[in-house]
């Protein structure tokens, strides 16, 4: 038997209420996946007509490029199983279902 990495992933979304760089713009300005190795590949819907595509070691990678430098932007990023990692200030909370209790 060939040894194989871990399969599976989990889609998310990005959405913000402010755009500090003035790029991206406000909603929902990008796609992802979570892969179960702990690469996330992200879609950005801008610049038109294709979008970017960055790919980065991991979720926290990416959190520390484009979300925590950007505080005021109130970005939250939802997954498809419901969990919910909400960035605004200096606070990331990860909410893990809706009703649950959040972790910090």
């Amino acid at each position: 038997m060939v040894e194989r990495a871990p399969e599976g992933m989990r889609r998310f979304v990005m959405s913000r209420e402010r755009d500090a760089s003035g790029v991206s713009g406000t909603g929902t300005v990008l796609e992802g996946v979570l892969f179960s190795t702990g690469v996330v590949v992200i879609h950005w819907l801008t610049p038109a007509p294709r979008g970017s595509i960055s790919v980065f070691d991991s979720l926290e990678q990416f959190l520390t490029i484009h979300v925590r430098p950007h505080p005021g932007n109130h970005t939250a990023i939802d997954f498809e199983d419901g969990e919910r990692i909400a960035c605004a200030g200096e606070e990331t909370v990860v909410i893990l279902s809706p009703g649950s209790a959040p972790r910090r």
